[in-house]
């Protein structure tokens, strides 16, 4: 009996271990990123954009380049952008069934969010989003692929 408790111990702990060496940092990727989104859109819903601005991965070239852009002047240029979007009407007013998925070891994730634009209530379900990383993954953009003016000023693209 002592044999085979030893036995399914050694078992358990080596399955435990090919899990985590295979999985694990598929795992950490996706719950890195999904804290990183469920904490940019209750800010952006908040419009607290101070804080929303922490979890957005900003550049102000391709989405692929070098940023040359300082932290200090990209967080100026979207949270003013997105208090005067919010100002006209138009602003994330709440968000549902955020989901993050790993494709070829980068996050990316949909998400249903409703939007007020110049006053009316609008629903975009499955709304993606785009993850990038510097130190760690941040929201890059949100897409709707209806090219509504709402997605660039919520996106990480800035200008100086």
């Amino acid at each position: 009996m002592g044999n085979f408790r030893k036995v399914t111990w050694l078992l358990t702990g080596l399955f435990l271990a090919v899990f985590s060496l295979l999985l694990g940092p598929d795992l950490w990727v996706k719950f890195q990123a999904s804290q990183q989104a469920t904490q940019f859109l209750k800010h952006a819903a908040n419009q607290d954009f101070e804080k929303a601005f922490d979890h957005v991965y900003f550049y102000n070239g391709a989405y692929d380049e070098d940023v040359t852009i300082e932290e200090n002047s990209a967080r100026s240029s979207w949270v003013s952008r997105n208090k005067k979007l919010f100002i006209e009407g138009t602003y994330l007013k709440s968000y549902a069934h955020l989901s993050i998925r790993m494709d070829d070891g980068w996050p990316n994730g949909t998400v249903d969010i409703v939007m007020m634009e110049k006053g009316k209530e609008k629903h975009y379900p499955n709304v993606y989003i785009s993850f990038n990383k510097k130190n760690k993954w941040q929201v890059g953009m949100l897409q709707s692929f209806q090219e509504k003016d709402w997605e660039k000023p919520y996106s990480g693209h800035v200008v100086q």
